[in-house]
Order: C-alpha cells, then sequence, then structure tokens
C-alpha cells in the first residue's frame, strides 16, 4: 500500500489533499515544470522546490522524500504574481550528497522526465574551505582624476572625457556606468554628470522597466578576487528611491554578472557555489572544488525562485577552455556564467566565459537545445564568428546575437590581437554561425581581460563598453565610430549603456555660496539626477522668510556658478523646467554657507 503524502498547505498539516485542479481520470494530463529541475546533480540543501504550471488554489498531492534525510513536511505556498504555481519549502533541509524524489498525485507529468508526476534531483555539498581562484591582475598603469563641486562636497566622480563628441545620428538617451568603488553613475554626451550615488561598490547599472514604469537597476555588494561576488540587487525610481531588493533564493548569494527585469514581474539574476566533485577522472582530487555556476528567475514580489539551472549536470568539466587548477584546494571555475538572456521563444541564453560558449537552454526542463561555440559546438562557425572569455550574449529583435568577444582574459595569451563586439547570424536549421556585421573593433585597438557588453540601440546603433579597458565607444551598424571616450576611474565598468532616462529627484537642490569682496556674492548650484533642469532662479533676502528673485541663469553642466551683486544675508536657489516651471528649491544659507541633501555646513 503507498505511503500516505504529507504537506502543509499554508500553515495548515494535511494528510491527504484532493487532485483537484491537476485533471481527473478522464482529462488529459497536465505537463508542469519542476525546480531544481529534473537530474541536476548540485541543488543547495536549503533548497525549495518550485512546481509551475500547478493549479495554486487547488494543489495536487506532493510527496517529498530524501534518500537520506526522509520524508519532508513543508508549505506548499503560490509562486508570486509573476508565475503560476506553487512552492514547497521543508520543514527542514535536506542532507548533502542524497537523491531528493519529488512525487505528486493525479495527472501530471513533469517536464524532462517520462509521463508521470515523479522525478529526482540530487544536492551538493558545499566546499567552504576552498579558495577562490585567483586573479592575475596588470601592473597598476589606470589614470585616477576625480571631479569636485563646490554644492556638493561629498560627490567626487571620475572624469569622462569624451575624445570624439558625439556626431548627427548618434543615439538618443544618457549615459550609464558603475565603476564598482567609484558608484553608480549617469553622465550626458558631452560628460557632465547628470547622477552619482558615491560610496556604494556597484555593477551593471541601467535603466529597465518595473510594473510598467522606468526604473534603475544595479548590483551591490564587496567585491572578490577573480570576480566572485555576494551581493543584493536593487531596484529605485524615478526619484533615486529604492522600492526594492532582490535577493537570490535557495542558500545562494547574488553575484554581479546578470540582473534582468522580464515584462511580468520577475528577474532573472546570477550566483556561483563551490561544490564538492570527483576530479579523479581529469587528474584532479576525488574531493575536489568546483564553482557551480548557477542562473536563477526571481519572483520580486515573493521573492521565491520559480526557475533555476545549474552548469553542473548540463555541461561538462571536459568543455572548459581554462586549465585545470594546480593547487587541490582552489576551487575550479570551470563555467563562469556571466549573462542570461530570455529568447523570443521564452528559452534562455546563457553565455560560459570558461568554455568559450553560448547556450540555448529549454526553460522548461534545463536541457541544452544547442551549444555555439567552445568545444562541442552544434554550430559550424564561418569566418570570424569564433570567440573567447565572452560576456553579454544577447538576442536581438531581429535574430542576430550579439556578444562582447573579449578575445584574452588576464595570464594567458590572448586569440585575437583585439576585443571586438560580434553581431551573429545563427542559422538554427542548417546550424550554421556567420558575422551579420563586421565586428567593432575600438579606435584604440583595445584587448579587455574581462567585462564588457555590446548593447543594440533603438536607432540600429550599437554601444560597447569595453569593460576591464576604461572606454566606450558607439557605432553605426557600418562601423562608423560616432561616439567615443573614457573615463579616470579607480576601477572599471562591468558594462556601459546609453538609456533614455528622466530623473525627479525626492531631495531638494543643492546651494553653496561665497563672498566675492565688493559687494559680490558667488553662488553655485546643482541638482543630483535631475535631467529636467534647465535654467536656475536665485533668490536673496534680508532673512530666510523673504526671498526675492534676483536673476536667472541656464543651467551649465552638472554645477552652474554665478556671480551677483548683492548686499542681502540670505540666498537659495530654484530649479526650473524648459519651459519656467518650479521643480524645486534649495535649503537657504548665508554667505559662506553649503545645503545639500547632508544638511547646511
Amino acid at each position: 500500500m503507498p505511503r500516505l503524502p504529507r504537506l502543509i498547505t499554508g500553515l495548515l498539516l494535511v494528510i491527504a489533499v484532493a487532485a483537484a485542479g491537476c485533471g481527473g481520470s478522464d482529462e488529459e494530463s497536465k505537463t508542469i515544470s519542476a525546480y531544481p529541475s529534473p537530474g541536476t546533480p548540485s541543488a543547495s540543501p536549503v533548497t525549495r522546490i518550485a512546481l509551475v504550471g500547478m493549479d495554486s488554489e487547488d494543489p495536487a498531492q506532493v510527496t517529498v522524500t530524501g534518500s537520506k534525510s526522509g520524508d519532508h513536511e513543508g508549505q506548499l505556498k503560490p509562486l508570486g504574481p509573476s508565475t503560476e504555481g506553487v512552492t514547497f519549502t521543508p520543514d527542514k533541509p535536506f542532507k548533502a550528497q542524497e537523491t531528493v524524489t519529488v512525487s505528486i498525485d493525479g495527472d501530471v507529468d513533469i517536464a524532462g522526465v517520462d509521463p508521470g508526476g515523479e522525478y529526482r534531483f540530487k544536492t551538493a555539498s558545499f566546499r567552504t574551505d576552498a579558495a577562490l581562484p585567483p586573479k592575475v591582475l596588470p601592473p597598476e598603469s589606470r589614470i585616477i582624476k576625480h571631479e569636485t563641486f563646490h554644492s556638493r562636497p561629498d560627490l567626487e566622480p571620475p572624469v569622462v572625457d569624451i575624445k570624439k563628441p558625439a556626431a548627427s545620428g548618434s543615439g538618443d538617451g544618457l549615459m550609464f556606468m558603475s565603476p564598482k568603488v567609484d558608484g553608480p553613475m549617469i553622465f550626458d554626451d558631452d560628460g557632465a554628470l547628470v547622477y552619482y550615488k558615491p560610496s556604494t561598490e556597484a555593477a551593471d547599472f541601467r535603466t529597465q522597466t518595473y510594473n510598467g514604469q522606468p526604473v534603475l537597476t544595479w548590483w551591490e555588494g564587496p567585491f572578490n578576487a577573480g570576480g566572485y561576488t555576494e551581493g543584493t540587487n536593487i531596484i529605485a525610481n524615478d526619484k533615486y528611491e529604492e522600492i526594492s531588493r532582490v535577493l537570490a533564493g535557495n542558500g545562494y548569494q547574488a553575484d554581479l554578472h546578470e540582473f534582468k527585469l522580464t515584462d511580468h514581474g520577475s528577474a532573472y539574476l546570477t550566483a556561483y557555489k563551490t561544490v564538492l566533485v570527483d576530479l579523479t577522472p581529469w587528474g584532479g582530487p576525488k574531493r575536489g572544488a568546483v564553482l557551480d555556476s548557477i542562473a536563477q528567475e526571481v519572483d520580486i514580489a515573493s521573492g521565491k525562485v520559480v526557475w533555476e539551472w545549474h552548469s553542473l549536470g548540463n555541461v561538462g568539466l571536459g568543455e572548459t577552455e581554462i586549465p585545470f587548477p594546480t593547487s587541490p584546494t582552489e576551487a575550479f571555475d570551470y563555467f563562469h556564467i556571466n549573462s542570461i538572456n530570455e529568447d523570443k521563444d521564452g528559452n534562455i541564453i546563457i553565455s560560459g566565459r570558461n568554455t568559450f560558449s553560448v547556450l540555448k537552454v529549454d526553460k522548461s526542463t534545463g536541457k541544452t537545445i544547442w551549444k555555439l561555440g567552445g568545444k562541442k559546438s552544434d554550430f559550424e562557425m564561418g569566418k570570424g564568428t569564433n570567440f573567447s572569455y565572452q560576456h553579454d550574449a544577447l538576442r536581438q529583435d531581429d535574430g542576430t546575437l550579439t556578444v562582447f568577444d573579449n578575445a584574452s582574459t588576464y595570464g594567458q595569451e590572448p586569440t585575437y590581437p583585439t576585443s571586438r563586439g560580434l553581431v551573429l547570424d545563427l542559422d538554427e536549421e542548417n546550424m550554421t554561425a556567420e558575422l551579420a556585421l563586421k565586428p567593432f573593433i575600438s579606435p584604440q585597438k583595445l584587448l579587455a581581460p574581462s567585462q564588457g557588453n555590446l548593447q543594440k540601440l533603438p536607432n540600429g546603433n550599437y554601444l560597447v563598453g569595453w569593460g576591464a579597458q576604461p572606454w566606450f565607444t558607439e557605432y553605426t551598424p557600418e562601423g562608423k565610430v560616432l561616439y567615443n571616450g573614457t573615463y579616470y576611474a579607480r576601477n572599471s565598468s562591468y558594462r556601459v549603456y546609453r538609456d533614455p532616462w528622466t530623473g525627479i529627484p525626492s531631495d531638494d537642490p543643492a546651494i553653496a555660496t561665497e563672498d566675492g569682496g565688493d559687494n559680490k556674492v558667488r553662488v553655485w548650484m546643482s541638482w543630483n539626477g535631475s535631467t529636467e533642469t534647465a535654467s536656475w532662479r536665485i533668490l536673496a533676502g534680508p532673512d530666510e522668510d523673504n526671498l526675492k528673485p534676483v536673476t536667472t541663469v541656464d543651467k551649465d553642466g552638472f554645477e552652474t556658478g554665478k556671480t551677483i551683486r548683492s548686499h542681502a544675508r540670505f540666498f537659495a536657489v530654484e530649479a526650473l523646467d524648459a519651459n519656467g516651471k518650479s521643480l524645486g528649491q534649495s535649503q537657504p544659507v548665508s554667505i559662506g554657507q553649503q545645503a545639500g541633501p547632508e544638511g547646511t555646513t
């Protein structure tokens, strides 16, 4: 006689649950997707189990059994607004290196397994004693320059130096980058600062859409050697106010390499975890340490994982293009995930830097549909299409695949003289890959050993962020350089973007004043993040409550300065839009004072 399944639905212990909603004996079976995917060899011992497609209002019976830990009771709740389905949260963790069997009663099939509502995955044993791969850094030769402002002395962004001004035909929008410890920043085509968030170690700063509204997103957290990070993904509104923090689930920590919002309220992100793997087939130790690359889709509202993929079990260790570590205590980063994007058909495009390959993954099963590049490419690679140590693989609306070909890494010989932005035509019927456009090469012939991106702009142009090389370049599809610049930061920017953005800060404009002698007063004014300020009105008066307009000046870069003649004791500034409408006013200050978000000094 079969064992009675047990589960907790909401907060109630249920001994038997009707299988309503999943079909009766005379109905067709329903196919759902389960994550961790069937056959996963390295799931977290604290994983939840996501059952996507199951009726969340009237779920079927679920039995979860560990080969070492036995039966698991738990909570069965809806996944969240972004995804129909349920998640099973065990009341206790699984044991390391055990097989977990998930059984679902009723007429339910699970994608990726033989018909029937049962599947298995294995849990990993995490290695906390293994060292991350060392990063071989070149000699320090970076030029570092920072701007300073009278009205915002707390802001010291890196200087942006435009070598080729934006030509006619350049894309619309502002420029976004995040040179790590220097913080996220926005600047215009002239290199003038628009917004800067100091004291935030950040990456992948850009605009996206959340709940139908434009937002800013970035990853923040401490940076570790080799680019392995554990942090938090941030969403902020057009007032620069944080509205959500998105964490990795199932016991993992969010890595900097990807944070991509969907149009249905979820986000893709990356994570790494060192797990115990037998490396004797490759001449390594039996208790070897391997970095498992993990991709997740997380429901933003609930924080629950609605999809998960692991490199282990899907990409063989023998596919790596990098040397196996010589130390038995060093973790082997054989794959190195660095981008996740949805394809047009809903399946997933994943880039593996250390296998020189881009994968298309069946989202419902986790299985590989095809591999592009690397040792096991399913495509015949045409002339000039091979890439190595690549980043930012993205399917475009026209069907092409864009990828940033680093062609190099630290401590290894480059595979090509320069890094390149590639646009590839993929024939998925005949399985051939060809160049759709001539590769984009930097005017400076840059070779970037890490990071980088290639963004297709709405007008058809392409923007390249040169990763470890602190440069950015915009091209026409024919390869003509329209815009080129560099920045003098302490660190490079993982990616660089050009996007439209309207920012309306929630804090007040900033002001600083200085006695200029002979009844002259020097006034400086700024508003960090305001994109709509076109001019400034300077106010002056005998006291804080009696200020009157003195003059109006056009906005000039991030900070505008103006010398006025005045006997007044107090001053303020008012930001005006292009129509002369007031957008905000600073706090009043006396001569020699400064006022901003930090108060008056």
